[in-house]
């Protein structure tokens, strides 16, 4: 495990509000809205907004973060909310992770950090764990807020078309649901407006999944 990206991570959730009360991505929202809950991995699982409103509507949820500090805040969320006996929290370096289990569910929002990470690679072993008629729903940054770390840094940043490839979820074995750029309003921590596109990759696994193989992402695209 990286000390680099544990002490970054444990600084950015000591400096957050632990009563915070954040809302799941409005993909998320949708993409489940017809499905019935089983079992989810949340990759990313920050202070755990997306972990316990799974929990909370009956998915039994595994999920991974690098940040002890924010992994202590998603339990008291969860013991608040009465579901900390739905869901499994494991603190661990993304670069490293893998599983051999299989889930209903794989979700990952926002993989985006100033510091080194392959994230098609982490987003490609988690695809392989996508059961057999399971959902795959992974949601970037295609372009940044004013208040990110360097907004105009973009490199590395992919369309939900090229994530799609670089996970091989075009191929046979997948079905697309939705690959698109996706403006979403929000604000920051600080009170800031903005408007940003969010890359949405929603797929739904129509084989029995096999071990992911090694992906190298395309380039990035070119933004006006």
């Amino acid at each position: 495990m990286s000390d680099e990206a544990q002490a970054f991570w444990d600084g950015v959730y000591r400096g957050r509000d632990p009563s915070r009360h954040g809302e799941p991505h409005p993909a998320l929202r949708e993409a489940l809205a017809p499905i019935r809950p089983g079992r989810a991995l949340e990759l990313g699982c920050g202070d755990g907004t997306t972990a316990v409103w799974l929990a909370a509507r009956g998915w039994t949820v595994t999920a991974v973060d690098i940040s002890g500090v924010a992994l202590d805040a998603a339990a008291e969320r969860a013991r608040r909310a009465g579901v900390s006996s739905r869901i499994t929290w494991q603190r661990a370096d993304l670069r490293d992770w893998t599983t051999r289990e299989t889930f209903d569910l794989v979700t990952a929002l926002f993989l985006h950090t100033p510091l080194e990470l392959d994230a098609p690679a982490v987003l490609a072993r988690a695809a392989a764990a996508v059961r057999a008629d399971g959902t795959l729903l992974t949601v970037g940054h295609f372009t940044l807020p004013p208040w990110a770390w360097d907004p105009h840094d973009t490199d590395g940043l992919l369309s939900a078309s090229e994530l799609s490839t670089a996970l091989g979820v075009h191929e046979p074995g997948w079905r697309t649901v939705l690959a698109k750029e996706v403006p979403r309003a929000l604000t920051g921590h600080d009170g800031q407006a903005g408007t940003v596109l969010d890359a949405v990759l929603h797929a739904v696994r129509t084989t029995t999944p096999h071990p992911p193989r090694p992906t190298t992402a395309g380039p990035a695209p070119t933004r006006s």
